[in-house]
Order: structure tokens, then sequence, then C-alpha cells
């Protein structure tokens, strides 16, 4: 129910108060993200589901700085990173270049099919595409239509010690991916015994579909960019393999012997 006050600050000021609950337009899906947060994260409900003020602990990443523009980036590695969400899809484009990761949010959109994916990815350089793990299907999908599409890193705690590790820029064009990457924080531990274990290493599942994004190709470019099975074509997506057998290795030494000819 709306309400509205005077501000105890400057009577001259009218606040109005309202919460998803006044907003018939909403989907049902994100009504119903907006009430998981009560088991999720009391300081979000607070904010997202009762819309009172907040504070916001336990961020999850500081290593990050907003730049007004990309460098050129023309010789740089980069993978996409895709997220399928239920309410908003995402891709953000991962540049490595000079020891450093360069973010860029392609798209984020809501209500999009897997077939609006697939055209908004025709018009992408091509590069390799890490998706949502549990999206096999649209992964699947995505290959067929002739992309090269793996699943993502499953271990969330892995993948985000993986870029918490890492020195992150992001162009100020890159509004949501910024949003989400400012909020993103960690649950609360219900059994902190102090400030020490006071929030779980997990994160709080809302408002992150960029930063899954963004963890899928951080993942990705590090641990299979670069040890190519065949030369790439221009443009071409370098396909990547862990040489943990014999196979491998002898892959990888046609490879180093084919570049010292």
């Amino acid at each position: 129910m709306v309400t509205t006050y005077r501000s105890p600050v400057d009577p001259d000021v009218e606040i109005i108060h309202s919460t998803f609950e006044d907003n018939p337009f909403l989907g049902e899906d994100y009504v119903k993200s907006l009430q998981s947060l009560a088991v999720q994260d009391e300081n979000f409900y607070n904010i997202y589901t009762l819309g009172n003020w907040g504070r916001l602990e336990g961020k999850i990443y500081t290593n990050y700085e907003i730049l007004p523009e990309l460098p050129k980036l023309d010789d740089a590695k980069f993978a996409y990173g895709l997220d399928f969400g239920d309410i908003i899809s995402t891709l953000v484009k991962v540049y490595l270049w000079n020891d450093k990761f360069y973010l860029e949010e392609r798209f984020y959109k809501t209500g999009w099919t897997n077939a609006d994916i697939i055209e908004a990815l025709s018009h992408e350089a091509r590069g390799d595409i890490y998706g949502d793990p549990t999206s096999k299907q649209a992964i699947k999908e995505i290959v067929q239509a002739g992309y090269n599409a793996f699943e993502g890193i499953k271990d969330v705690k892995a993948s985000l010690d993986l870029c918490r590790r890492q020195r992150l820029f992001i162009p100020q064009a890159s509004v949501n991916l910024i949003k989400e990457i400012q909020n993103y924080h960690r649950k609360k531990n219900p059994l902190a015994t102090g400030s020490e274990d006071a929030f779980l290493d997990e994160p709080v599942k809302y408002r992150d579909h960029a930063c899954d994004a963004m963890r899928y190709a951080i993942w990705g470019i590090t641990s299979r960019y670069g040890w190519a099975t065949q030369r790439p074509r221009p443009m071409g997506a370098i396909k990547a393999l862990s040489f943990g057998d014999k196979i491998g290795n002898k892959i990888l030494d046609r490879w180093l012997k084919r570049d010292s000819k």
C-alpha cells in the first residue's frame, strides 16, 4: 500500500513509500525472486521487497575499477560469459590483456528466448562462449547454431575466488554490470560467532545475472584459452584442451614443434 509522509529532515519534502505489491505489472518470476529474499538476505529483503533503507555488508568484489571507456583491445584474448536467467539474459565479454581483465556488458535483456540470444550472438565477434551450466539445452541450441559454446564453471566458490584475485576494469557504459557488481554480496551466517565467520562463502541469489556471466567467462578464459588443438581461423574461437593425459601431451608436442618450424 502506497503511503506518503513528510521528511523528518526537511518538512517541505514529501516521501512516497511503495513496494512491489503496488505494481500490478510485475511478472510472476520477478515477484517470486523478491519474496525469496526473506530467507536469503535480511538486508536485501528490507530494501527491495519492503522498500526500506538498508546497509550493504559482506561485499564480494572490491577489486574493480570503472573506466570512462575501454582502451584499444585489438590484440586482447577474449571470451564470452552467458547467463540464461528466467527473468534476464545477459552476455558479458571478457578481454584478457596485459594480465588484466576488461569486462564489457554486451546485452542485458528481459524476456528473451534462445532464438533471440542466437540472433544477438550473430552480431558479435566469434569467440568461445561459456554459459550457465544448468542451462544444458540452451547451450546445445547455441552449439547447433554454429557457435563454440561450453558449460561454465559449476563451482561457485572456486570461480569467485579466482575473480577476486584479478584486476577488473569496467567501462561506464556497462551500467547493469556495474550495478550488480557494486551490490553483489555474501549471505549472512546464521550461526556466526563473531566478525570472522559473519558471512558464508555463498552469494545472495538476486540481481546476479551479469556477475554470473562474468564468472563463467573469466574461469573459461583462464582455464581453457591458449592451449589450442588446432590453429584458429581469423576470428575463429580457440578450443582448449587439458593436457593431463598421453594424448594431450602428444598434441602439445606436435603444436610446439609446428610453431618452431
